[in-house]
């Protein structure tokens, strides 16, 4: 386990930026924000925007700002990238998946790694696992009643499992290691989320029970994957068909480089903590406006028995209206690795500058009728290049999956609705909650009905 990059509570009990001039809460209101925090983290954010505006800081201990404004989330994230390190929130994540390209700090090993393995992310790439993604879905969705009641939710989990165990990993694991690998990939996520936002969460190494069973299961899900990797290194692959695969034999095309055994462990370990859940939550999501909306469904239903799937630009809008509602990490943040302004305001190093992507996407002054599902606002491109829409990020560091994660989505879509019709069994959509990503409370109930 990657823990040598952690820095100790001590260490961040002593760190001290000066905020004093940027708006924010102070004295009581600051502590009755903190609690609020813990409690209700998504209200919190939505509450210091409506109170303080465009940027919000919270001083020592915290030491950090919150920013809602594009042009500010433009500025970190691209115009001055290279001044903004991934925040104290990713120590958590870099301890339990190394130095990987989510966590990574060093600009040049970063960019080395991405160089690396770029191009098995490219178009081309993602069109070669189209078919397993249709396959599977198909498979899943064959097992479905002519009117099923379900909790979506865990059904699309259990989906998009097994496309990361064929797509990712290349292999059908046996029914044992198929369970210890969900079960750890749950488990460890979840924990790890917690831990991010603890303000001095229990070191590893002291023994709780929580503690031992996340070592239990992350040494399960590291020896899986180390067993994987192993495997392949010792075959000759021309025609490589995973991402493991793809990773093992990929070469910088200039230096010749290729992946550590360490880097490939980690990069691997990312894609399963960050990936499937991600996925099956948008889907969950996508599901449920769809069966609150029946118009918007059944428009799509008829252009999905006229047309194939890469002639339906509205199934791709539907998809990112989605995100936009509910995007799967609802809060992105980086770290001042020195000095910077975000217009009139001085951001001194060291500071943790946190981007609520959840509430800049909700924000009636970035779009019109925010919180009105409407996909068709996503036929401009303006709109979808617009920083106030991050549902991957933006700028060289944004998701390197995110074609990877629309295809599957879109492929999946597609299918569900050509085959099924989908019904709310309650009137309303469950409340959102962020954990590992964005959930519904107690799973999204459905009626799904065989069309004819």
């Amino acid at each position: 386990m990657a823990n040598k990059n952690r820095r100790s509570a001590f260490t961040k009990a002593l760190s001290f930026v000066d905020l004093s001039k940027i708006p924010g809460p102070r004295g009581i209101d600051y502590f009755h924000y903190v609690q609020f925090f813990q409690r209700d983290i998504l209200g919190a954010f939505t509450k210091v925007n409506r109170d303080y505006g465009d940027i919000g800081s919270f001083p020592w201990p915290m030491n950090s700002i919150i920013i809602y404004s594009p042009e500010f989330a433009r500025r970190v994230l691209v115009e001055n990238h290279k001044s903004y390190i991934k925040g104290e929130q990713i120590e958590e994540l870099r301890a339990v998946v190394g130095n990987g390209l989510a966590t990574n700090n060093d600009y040049e090993s970063w960019l080395r790694i991405r160089t690396i393995i770029a191009k098995e992310f490219n178009a081309k790439a993602i069109q070669s696992f189209n078919k397993n993604f249709e396959r599977l879905c198909l498979e899943h969705i064959s097992g479905w009643s002519g009117k099923s009641e379900m909790d979506v939710c865990e059904e699309m989990k259990f989906l998009t499992f097994k496309i990361a165990c064929d797509t990712l990993l290349g292999v059908s694991l046996s029914k044992e290691d198929a369970h210890k690998v969900n079960e750890a990939v749950h488990f460890t996520s979840l924990v790890t989320y917690e831990r991010i936002f603890q303000f001095f969460p229990v070191p590893y190494w002291v023994p709780t029970k929580k503690n031992e069973a996340f070592h239990r299961h992350y040494k399960n899900l590291s020896t899986i994957v180390n067993k994987l990797i192993l495997q392949e290194k010792g075959r000759q692959n021309s025609h490589p068909s995973s991402v493991l695969e793809r990773l093992v034999h990929a070469v910088d095309p200039e230096t010749k480089d290729r992946l550590s055994d360490d880097e490939l462990h980690d990069e691997i370990l990312t894609m399963l903590l960050a990936g499937h859940e991600t996925s099956a939550h948008s889907l969950t999501w996508t599901i449920g406006l769809l069966a609150k909306h029946q118009e918007i469904q059944e428009k799509l239903h008829k252009l999905i028995s006229e047309n194939s799937l890469e002639n339906i630009p509205y199934l791709q809008w539907i998809i990112m209206e989605s995100m936009r509602l509910y995007p799967s990490f609802p809060v992105l943040s980086r770290k001042t690795a020195e000095t910077d302004t975000l217009g009139p305001y001085t951001i001194p190093k060291n500071t943790n500058v946190v981007i609520p992507i959840y509430v800049i996407q909700r924000n009636q002054e970035n779009f019109a009728d925010a919180l009105t599902f409407n996909p068709e606002r996503f036929a401009s491109a303006e709109t979808q290049k617009s920083f106030a829409y991050l549902p991957f990020s933006k700028g060289p560091r944004k998701c390197i999956a995110e074609a990877f994660a629309m295809s599957e989505m879109a492929i999946i879509l597609y299918q569900l609705i050509k085959h099924f019709s989908f019904e709310l069994i309650h009137t309303d959509l469950p409340q959102e909650v962020a954990s590992v990503s964005l959930k519904p409370v107690g799973g999204m109930n459905v009626r799904a009905i065989k069309r004819k």
